[in-house]
């Protein structure tokens, strides 16, 4: 049997947010979240949605409207305020994504490295610079697949909903994929260099 939902949340007790203080503008973001979440799902196990793509985009639309206005009346707002929080990030979240996952990077491109400062130990100099150009390109171009994915279930785990539809454009990554890559290129130059500039050290000291 076809999973049935209905369009609404949970009750939350009427009070007047003041959106110049940082916890009510916060508390309404994730109120506004919640109700784009509801309404995908509800539109996702709709009969509109075997009826095609407009009915579907209405019956989804239709539902967030009203639980929008649902928000606004409980805690004393206009409507479309409530629908501008839909597109307000969470900045803190969004650095510790990339924080994160630029650890992660930083530690396999010093794994990586290794292979450079290896043959540069050996005088291969040319090998090593092949090596270079060719571990960074191979890096950065995985990276950047990588963390769209890494982006992805972040912001799936953060709105507990593995279905995402049109909010995973509103990542504030897309449309940057260009200088990403090149930064991840750049970002293991710097790691190797790091690694052969402490090799030196240690060759000097001995």
């Amino acid at each position: 049997m076809r999973e049935v939902r209905k369009c609404d949340r949970p009750p939350d007790p009427p009070r007047a947010l003041d959106l110049t203080q940082a916890a009510d503008r916060t508390h309404l973001r994730h109120d506004a979240e919640s109700a784009e979440t509801i309404a995908i799902h509800y539109s996702d196990v709709s009969p509109a949605r075997r009826e095609g793509e407009a009915e579907y985009a209405h019956a989804r639309d239709e539902c967030m409207g009203s639980l929008f206005a649902a928000i606004a009346r409980t805690h004393g707002l206009d409507t479309a305020q409530v629908r501008a929080y839909t597109v307000v990030r969470d900045r803190r979240f969004d650095a510790g994504v990339t924080i994160s996952f630029a650890l992660l990077y930083a530690l396999v491109a010093f794994v990586l490295a290794g292979t450079i400062v290896r043959a540069w130990r050996r005088d291969d100099r040319v090998v090593a610079l092949v090596w270079l150009i060719s571990l960074s390109c191979f890096a950065a171009v995985i990276a950047t697949m990588v963390f769209d994915l890494w982006a992805t279930t972040a912001e799936s785990l953060r709105l507990s909903s593995w279905h995402l539809s049109y909010r995973a454009e509103r990542l504030p990554w897309n449309g940057h994929r260009v200088l990403f890559l090149t930064g991840s290129a750049g970002f293991f130059w710097l790691i190797t260099l790091a690694r052969l500039g402490r090799r030196a050290d240690t060759s000097r000291a001995t």
